[in-house]
């Protein structure tokens, strides 16, 4: 490994790189527009139980996920997941968060996307930018070539993100001298904790974060 490549830098996707949370515009892209609005209502009570804190995010996301997508071919969401990313992704990036992977990219750091949303089509979206590893929510495909809709990992969120990079660098016999972390919310905290230069992205500002 390279001296730049002893150097890494962890990205939050939704709302620090993106401008907005993509897993509802990616589950209308791969069911359709019509489809989903069916799935509405059966939705409502997942929000008024998750706005409550009856269930937590991980089980809020499982069960939209087994209401939109349960039963789907696992090559057709493949399909849809990679056209998504490759035509739609871009269109909801922030340019000033960008720069900041350009700037990593550029020096040779190591580029990690660590999301939890679904690694399914940030796969596609991180291969096109060129970044190196993606850990992420993934889904349950069973014996079928079917999509469950179920959770085949936790959600990737707070604690869960850095659970899943020391899993990551142990499994790929990977260590690093020096680490950057980019995040936009509490979900992000416990990266930052982890990260030796960690930033909060607020809209299209970027500041060195200084603690809760």
């Amino acid at each position: 490994m390279q001296e730049g490549r002893q150097i890494v830098a962890y990205f939050d996707f939704d709302g620090t790189l993106s401008s907005r949370d993509t897993l509802l515009p990616f589950l209308i892209y791969a069911v359709g527009i019509w489809r989903f609005l069916s799935c509405v209502p059966s939705l409502l009570p997942i929000v008024i139980r998750y706005t409550l804190r009856l269930i937590n995010n991980e089980q809020a996301k499982q069960l939209t996920l087994q209401r939109v997508i349960a039963g789907m071919k696992s090559y057709v969401l493949e399909q849809k997941a990679k056209n998504f990313a490759l035509t739609r992704l871009n269109k909801y990036l922030k340019p000033a968060v960008y720069s900041k992977l350009e700037w990593h990219r550029e020096h040779g750091h190591t580029l990690v996307l660590v999301s939890a949303n679904l690694g399914i089509y940030l796969r596609y979206w991180a291969r096109l930018h060129k970044l190196d590893y993606v850990i992420a929510t993934e889904i349950d495909i069973d014996k079928r070539n079917r999509v469950t809709g179920r959770l085949q990992t936790h959600n990737c969120y707070g604690r869960e993100k850095v659970t899943r990079i020391k899993q990551f660098l142990a499994e790929n016999h990977l260590s690093f001298s020096y680490s950057y972390a980019y995040g936009n919310s509490a979900g992000d905290y416990a990266l930052f904790d982890y990260a030796n230069e960690p930033f909060y992205v607020s809209g299209d500002s970027v500041e060195r974060w200084s603690g809760r």
